[in-house]
Order: C-alpha cells, then structure tokens, then sequence
C-alpha cells in the first residue's frame, strides 16, 4: 500500500507507517495485527491527554483531562484493518473509559508516544 504525504513531517509519518507498521502486509489482517504490534509496543503509559472535540463518548468533553492508563485491544480477536479500533483505558475523576485512540492528544508524553498517538490519527484522516 501507498500513502500519499503533503509535507516532510507528513513524509516522515507516511515512511514510519510504511516503515515499522505495515511493511510485508498482504491484507488487512495483517494490517490490523501491525497496528496492534506497533501501538501496543510504542505507547509508553500512562501518561496524561486531552479528549479531542470529536469524541462522542458520553460523560466525557472536548478539553477534559484525562489519564491513559492502558491500552485496550485485545490480540486475539479476528481483526481486519477494516473494523480495526484502536482504544486506549482512561480514567477521569473515579470514571474509566475504553476510548478510541484517535479521539485523545497526549499532553505530557514522550516523543515516541506522541508520535505513535499521531500516526494512528493520521492513518484513521486517511482511510
């Protein structure tokens, strides 16, 4: 698969992808499983986020503070890149959430879990 960049953070983004995520897949199974792998070895939890004004998530608003404690996907479910949700646990206050990844922005993580949290929004913009 191709991806097409518009500038050389998003071509920096576009080789990570193709680079570490789905380099060699054959179809969306092994997509998926790529993405599992990548986030599931690259998110250094926890770490504190903001929830995005996209997120439908009932008890929980655009800007809300949040902790992302854990993530949440399950590597034995029959996945397909198609259906593929990344989700993170938060908590806020004494509440805990399963939220897909892409409606949360890190606040105080380090490089490559921001990057991580990224690619996967940019993946999710895209297809």
């Amino acid at each position: 698969m191709v991806i097409e960049s518009k500038g050389t953070s998003d071509q920096n983004r576009k080789d990570r992808i193709e680079d570490e995520v789905i380099v060699d897949c054959c179809d969306g199974y092994e997509m998926a499983m790529g993405w599992f792998y990548y986030l599931e070895d690259n998110l250094n939890l926890p770490f504190k986020a903001t929830i995005l004004k996209n997120s439908e998530i009932s008890g929980l608003e655009e800007g809300d503070v949040v902790e992302v404690y854990e993530f949440t996907n399950s590597s034995e479910d029959d996945v397909h890149i198609d259906n593929f949700v990344a989700t993170v646990g938060i908590q806020k206050d004494e509440h805990i959430y399963d939220v897909p990844l892409q409606f949360i922005r890190s606040i105080d993580c380090d490089k490559v879990t921001d990057n991580v949290i990224e690619d996967w929004r940019y993946w999710c913009e895209r297809f």
